[in-house]
């Protein structure tokens, strides 16, 4: 793994850019965010950085290879929205890294969960091309299957747990994937 540092992705604008640019770079070729386009991509880097939110990056040698955002969703349950990290640099534990920087800072803010929504556009799981109904829901979540590289694998790794799915959230058999992570200190509890 080659030395990295984590950044803020409003430290300059080029950092910006770059975090647009990844997107672009990122999503599409995965299958993941077929409808992204350069307007969208720079959109979304604003909406985290207008928002009271937490967008943090990590580089290698001053190139963004990854950047992640948290939104505020409830008082204390964020959201994870973007988690990208390039092609060229996934599998490689970056993508954990950020994870874990983001999860330290959330929780110094008094956050307690992270919720994050992993669509399957593209037939990538098993959940995909299905009819899902409240005969079959628990069944089919529970024994979900990773057909490609859907990026759901990453985020249980991460510490997520699926709490859900929204079953045709984008066109019949196109379902979104819910996770949620908790932050908090179970020790504590």
């Amino acid at each position: 793994m080659s030395e990295y540092t984590f950044c803020n992705i409003n430290e300059s604008k080029d950092t910006m850019e770059q975090a647009a640019k990844l997107l672009l770079e990122t999503f599409p070729k995965a299958r993941m965010w077929p409808d992204l386009d350069e307007k969208c991509a720079y959109e979304t880097v604003e909406e985290c950085l207008a928002e009271d939110g937490i967008c943090m990056g990590i580089k290698i040698e001053n190139r963004l290879i990854g950047w992640a955002g948290l939104r505020d969703m409830y008082r204390v349950t964020w959201e994870l929205h973007p988690m990208a990290i390039l092609p060229e640099f996934q599998g490689k534990g970056y993508g954990k890294l950020l994870i874990d920087e983001l999860c330290s800072i959330a929780r110094s803010k008094g956050i307690i969960g992270i919720f994050a929504g992993s669509d399957d556009e593209s037939g990538l799981t098993s959940l995909s091309g299905k009819e899902i109904n409240k005969d079959n829901i628990f069944h089919e979540i529970t024994s979900i299957k990773n057909h490609g590289e859907h990026p759901y694998e990453f985020y249980l790794k991460c510490g997520f747990i699926i709490i859900g799915i929204v079953p045709n959230a984008n066109g019949f058999g196109k379902p979104d994937i819910l996770l949620w992570k908790d932050l908090r200190d179970l020790r504590k509890v």
